[in-house]
C-alpha cells in the first residue's frame, strides 16, 4: 500500500506539471467586489503577494487608486438608483455623503472555502475495547483514508465607505464555530492610527496561519506548553496558542509606509476572570512594494536589485497568564494556580521574484504551565522554522519546511515537510504534502509520524 501511494503521488505530481492551466477565474469575495483577478493579491491562494498584505493592513480598503474597471462608488450606485424610481427628475436629490444608507453595499462580499483531504498515515492507530474483559487496547487502524478532514468555511469582509473595515467568518465543518469577527476603524480622529475591535487572532507573526499554500500550518501556531501524560492526573498545559481567536482591542499604524506597528490587549476565552494579556508587533520592509501597496520606483536607465527584492523583518512579544483550578475535596473549595508566561519572536522574509524564504525563532517561558497536578515548576520553550518555496509557471508551487520545537521537560520535536501545489485556476488547487515528524521518545509509543496528505481546495 505504501508503494502504491508513493506511485500515486508521483503520477499526480507529473500530471500537475503537464496539465495546462485554464483561463484565470477570480470569483471569491474581494475579486468580485473590485472586479479584479485573484492573483492581484495572491500567488497561489491563500499565499499573499505584498499587495495582498497591504490590502489586509489597510482594513480591506483598496490601497491607492481603484482598478480602472471599477468606479469609486459602483457598489452603492444600484441602491441609490432604486431609491429614485418613480420620482420626477426634480425630486431626485443626491443622497448626502453622511447618509447612513450610503454605507451599505449592494453586493455583500461573501465567499465559501472548501477543503477535502485524502490521507495516508503510516502510524495510524485506534483504541478498541474487549467486550469480555472491558480492557482497552491500541491497534493499527486504516492507513489509507479517502474520507479525511473536510472543511467548509464562509467568510465576509469589506469596508464601510473606506472609513472602517470588517471581517467575519464561520466554520460549518468540522468545528461549527465562529472564527474571527472584527471591525477596524481607520485613521482614528484624523490620526494615522487604526482601532481594531472584536474577536480576532493577535497581530503577532508576519504571517497569518492561512497565509501559506501548504496544508499544515506553521507549528508555532498550535504549540502548547505544559502537556504531561506521565503524572497521576495528566495535564493539558497552558491553553494559550498563537492561532486562537480572542476578544480584544488593537491599535495599529503605518509609519512612512515601510514600518508597521501594532499593540493590543486581549481576553482569551479560558481566562476565567484573570485579567487581560498584552502584545506588541513591529515589522519593517526594505525594497519591493511597501506596506501601502506602492511599487518601487523603476529606473529606465539602470536596473536595481531592489525592484525585485524585498526584505521584511518582524518581531513580537506576548505577555499573559492562565489560570488552573482544582477542587479541594477537604474544604470543597477551588484552589487556583496562576501561570504567568511570555513569548518573544524574531522573523524574516526574503522575496525575490518567484522565490520566497521565511524563517523565525520564538522563545518563551511559563512559570507554572502544568497547574496543580503537574511538576509545579517553570518551563522554557523554543521554536525555530525555515521554509523555502518557488513558483513555476505561475500555477505550480514547490515548498520545503523544517521545524524545530524544544519544550523543557517534554523534549524536542522535529518536522520535515515538503509540499507541491498545483492551481489549474486561481480559485481551485490541489496540494500534495508529506509530514515527517520526530517526537520525543516515550516508552511503548511510536515517536515518528509519517503522514501523506492530498488536499483538494476551491473557493467561490
Amino acid at each position: 500500500m505504501k508503494n502504491r501511494f508513493a506511485y500515486l503521488t508521483i503520477v499526480l505530481g507529473f500530471a500537475a506539471v503537464l496539465l495546462p492551466a485554464g483561463k484565470a477565474q477570480a470569483i471569491p469575495a474581494f475579486a468580485r467586489l473590485y472586479k479584479t483577478e485573484c492573483n492581484t493579491c495572491h500567488t497561489i491562494f491563500p499565499d499573499r503577494k505584498p499587495f495582498g498584505d497591504a490590502f489586509r493592513k489597510n482594513s480591506y480598503v483598496w490601497p491607492g487608486k481603484l482598478p480602472e474597471q471599477m468606479e469609486e462608488e459602483i457598489q452603492y450606485a444600484p441602491r441609490q438608483e432604486a431609491a429614485f424610481q418613480g420620482m420626477s427628475s426634480a425630486g431626485r436629490k443626491k443622497p448626502r455623503a453622511g447618509n447612513w444608507l450610503t454605507a451599505i453595499p449592494d453586493q455583500v462580499p461573501i465567499s465559501l472555502w472548501v477543503n477535502h483531504d485524502i490521507v495516508f498515515d503510516k502510524n495510524a492507530k485506534r483504541v478498541t475495547a474487549d467486550a469480555a474483559t472491558g480492557q482497552s487496547a491500541t491497534v493499527p487502524a486504516t492507513q489509507f483514508d479517502l474520507d479525511g478532514l473536510t472543511e467548509l468555511e464562509m467568510f465576509t469582509g469589506g469596508s464601510f465607505r473606506g472609513k472602517a473595515g470588517w471581517w467575519a467568518e464561520y466554520n460549518f465543518a468540522p468545528d461549527h464555530d465562529i472564527g474571527e469577527i472584527f471591525v477596524q476603524l481607520r485613521h482614528l480622529l484624523g490620526s494615522p492610527v487604526n482601532l481594531k475591535i472584536g474577536r480576532f487572532k493577535p497581530r503577532l507573526s508576519l504571517w497569518k496561519s492561512n497565509d501559506s499554500a501548504t496544508i499544515s500550518s506553521y507549528g508555532y501556531n498550535d504549540m502548547v506548553v505544559g502537556v504531561n501524560t506521565t503524572t497521576a492526573v495528566p495535564t493539558s498545559g497552558n491553553p494559550f496558542t498563537i492561532d486562537t481567536e480572542k476578544g480584544g482591542v488593537e491599535l495599529n499604524s503605518l509609519v512612512g509606509n515601510r514600518l508597521f506597528l501594532a499593540t493590543g490587549v486581549m481576553t482569551p476565552p479560558e481566562k476565567n476572570r484573570n485579567g487581560v494579556d498584552y502584545y506588541g508587533h513591529a515589522s519593517v520592509r526594505f525594497g519591493g512594494a511597501d506596506f501601502a501597496g506602492n511599487d518601487p520606483e523603476i529606473s529606465l536607465t539602470r536596473e536595481s536589485i531592489w525592484e525585485n527584492l524585498a526584505l521584511t523583518f518582524g518581531s513580537f512579544v506576548y505577555v499573559g497568564s492562565s489560570l488552573n483550578e482544582k477542587l479541594d475535596t477537604t474544604t470543597n473549595t477551588f484552589l487556583k494556580f496562576k501561570n504567568n508566561f511570555y513569548r518573544v519572536a524574531v522573523e524574516a522574509e526574503i522575496l525575490y521574484k518567484n522565490l520566497r524564504f521565511r524563517m523565525n525563532g520564538i522563545h518563551g517561558e511559563d512559570k507554572n504551565p502544568q497547574g496543580p497536578d503537574g511538576l509545579g515548576i517553570s518551563e522554557r520553550s523554543r521554536f525555530y522554522m525555515a521554509q523555502g518555496q518557488y513558483i513555476f509557471m505561475r500555477n505550480l508551487l514547490a515548498a520545503m519546511r523544517y521545524e524545530y520545537q524544544d519544550i523543557e521537560h517534554e523534549g524536542t520535536t522535529r518536522r520535515y515537510i515538503p509540499t507541491i501545489v498545483y492551481a489549474p485556476w486561481q480559485n481551485v488547487r490541489m496540494t500534495l504534502e508529506y509530514n515527517h515528524e520526530i517526537k520525543p521518545h516515550v516508552i511503548n509509543l511510536e515517536n515518528i509520524n509519517r503522514v501523506y496528505t492530498c488536499r483538494f481546495t476551491f473557493a467561490f
